[in-house]
């Protein structure tokens, strides 16, 4: 007797890589329920598995599949629909999976996927996608600019894509804005000094060089004394090339690297401000949805998705892409600022409640599987 239809959830990644793809793995999981799969209907697929003894995980590349391991864990469980996390086309997995018996191919896409084309080549774009007989079957993005990548710049139908961005966790990432003084304790800094919080990658085009500025500035000027800087994501020496700018300056004992860990909820609710300063092509941060749902006010780079995250002078403030002098404007007209800074608070809890929880991403996403 043929078994229920099964979902299979493709990960490009090692499992239990981290923390990013580990929340994503959970969305994906709940939704997969909430569309109607049951425990045993759901299977998985990791670039390298550390669990080798579950019957509901394979070993896969799929990027570089292996037929004979991959056709036969499908056709077995009975696999009709795939999630796969940036699933690019085209690609040798998915002729392999609809040969398979796969009759639903979703990529989830957490990246850009070209740049932005118009005319004449966004017409052959289109003519391109239109002709190829193995592509997936729907695109989900994160926000609307990601998106434009796909419609604008690959040529994808609008009408195979959705856009959900991503959701939070409003219970673990709540505020206590100004009452809680965790990272003060954890981290040795005075509790007068309110904290300027940044989570994420130290890779040039994340900005921490225009924080570090604006940290610089802000010394400069004499302003930096009430101020502290945190700063959350390095590994290993990633953070001597700022360290080296602040050496010997007055901003050296007012910035915390306080590398990669797993207390970024308590930290963020001891905070004041939230800041992500990208440089580079941003598309819609994990890290700025977690700083809302905590009630900070946001000071982020008006760039791609990441601009989606707030709404300018209401929950927080867009920035020039770069510029470490406004940046440090802002920075002091919040920290200075008491009522405005609680306004903002306030509009980041509710913006986050209201658009970006993980039990609404849950629901869309299982809407989109079913």
């Amino acid at each position: 007797m043929m078994s229920a239809p099964a979902i299979l959830i493709m990960i490009h990644c090692e499992e239990h890589t981290g923390y990013a793809i580990s929340s994503l793995e959970h969305v994906f999981h709940r939704a997969a329920l909430a569309a109607g799969y049951t425990e045993d209907r759901i299977f998985w697929s990791f670039n390298g598995l550390k669990d080798t003894h579950s019957p509901k995980k394979i070993d896969c590349d799929y990027r570089n599949p292996k037929p004979d391991s991959l056709v036969p864990f499908l056709l077995n469980n009975n696999i009709q629909t795939v999630i796969a996390f940036d699933l690019a086309y085209p690609a040798d997995v998915i002729p392999l999976l609809k040969g398979s018996g796969v009759k639903k191919i979703i990529s989830y896409w957490g990246a850009s996927m070209s740049s932005i084309n118009v005319g004449i080549k966004l017409w052959l774009k289109k003519l391109d996608f239109l002709l190829r007989r193995n592509t997936p079957d729907h695109f989900i993005f994160e926000s609307e600019a990601m998106r434009l990548t796909a419609t604008h710049g690959r040529g994808v139908p609008a009408k195979a894509t959705s856009v959900l961005y991503l959701g939070v966790d409003t219970e673990k990432f709540s505020p206590k804005y100004g009452q809680d003084f965790y990272a003060h304790e954890q981290l040795g800094i005075p509790k007068e000094r309110k904290i300027i919080f940044y989570s994420g990658h130290m890779e040039e085009r994340k900005g921490v060089r225009v924080i570090i500025n604006a940290a610089l500035t802000l010394a400069q000027q004499n302003a930096i004394e009430p101020l502290h800087f945190v700063l959350c994501g390095n590994k290993g020496d990633q953070a001597k090339t700022y360290t080296d700018m602040l050496a010997g300056t007055a901003a050296a004992t007012h910035v915390t690297f306080a590398g990669y860990r797993n207390d970024i909820a308590a930290l963020m609710r001891s905070s004041t401000v939230g800041v992500i300063a990208s440089t580079g092509w941003d598309s819609f941060t994990m890290s700025s949805v977690e700083m809302m749902a905590s009630g900070l006010p946001l000071i982020v780079s008006n760039l791609q998705g990441l601009s989606e995250t707030i709404e300018d002078n209401k929950n927080g403030f867009l920035i020039t892409p770069g510029n470490h002098i406004e940046l440090a404007k802002k920075i002091t007209d919040l920290c200075e600022g008491t009522a405005l800074a609680q306004t903002l608070s306030r509009n980041s809890r509710s913006r986050a409640e209201q658009h970006f929880s993980v039990s609404m991403q849950i629901k869309k996403m299982a809407e989109l599987l079913k």
